[in-house]
């Protein structure tokens, strides 16, 4: 048997169609997460594809000393070639797919502008800020405004006591933004900018005058 024979073998011609497919397939799955028409849950399709990855590394490391066996030599290679094809498609991927999530995240907190603005507006009005963001309709918004994201598509508000646990913001914006499996994201606003480096159970990273929660 040829490596090319390998390569096209039974064993792995089912393989390369998606190993090619894993780096667009990943950028699309994070892409949908952060669009007006995505949903949390395709994100779990991402797992496999982490699984491929722990594989593909274990293979890079164990497969070499199969090649000592003449008989099945040209199938590990073959495979060993599919392992290192594999890992920078997977790796950037997911590497490309976080740079895509922090793009439509900061998209989010631009247009959340004119919510912080009323709720600073009524703050400034009536000496305390509103206890639920439906008080600023119709006075400072149009209505109850929405994070055009499906898949993370409401903001939850928090004022006064509830608020004074986020390191003693008077009130607070909170989007929950999982990333796949069970994961406790969050993408926070605060007015006093107070920012933890760490804390609400991850490390917060800061995006424009928000910051991201990464579990």
């Amino acid at each position: 048997m040829t490596l090319k024979d390998a390569l096209l073998s039974p064993q792995l011609k089912k393989t390369w169609p998606w190993i090619w497919s894993s780096l667009p397939v990943l950028l699309l799955l994070d892409y949908q997460a952060v669009a007006p028409f995505g949903n949390r849950s395709i994100l779990l399709f991402q797992f496999p594809y982490f699984i491929g990855i722990l594989a593909s590394a274990l293979a890079v490391v164990v497969l070499p000393f199969a090649l000592l066996r003449r008989s099945s030599r040209m199938l590990v290679l073959a495979w060993l070639v599919a392992a290192i094809a594999y890992l920078p498609l997977a790796v950037g991927g997911f590497i490309l797919g976080s740079r895509i999530r922090s793009w439509g995240f900061d998209r989010l907190a631009e247009r959340s502008d004119p919510l912080v603005s009323a709720i600073r507006a009524y703050t400034d009005a009536n000496g305390h800020p509103p206890s639920v963001l439906g008080e600023l309709v119709p006075a400072f918004l149009p209505r109850t405004p929405r994070t055009g994201i499906m898949a993370y598509p409401d903001y939850q508000y928090y004022a006064g006591t509830n608020a004074a646990r986020f390191d003693g913001n008077p009130w607070v914006l909170v989007v929950h933004t999982p990333s796949g499996g069970i994961n406790f994201d969050q993408f926070l606003y605060f007015p006093l900018q107070n920012y933890p480096s760490r804390g609400y159970g991850g490390s917060l990273a800061r995006i424009r005058d928000w910051a991201y929660v990464h579990e």
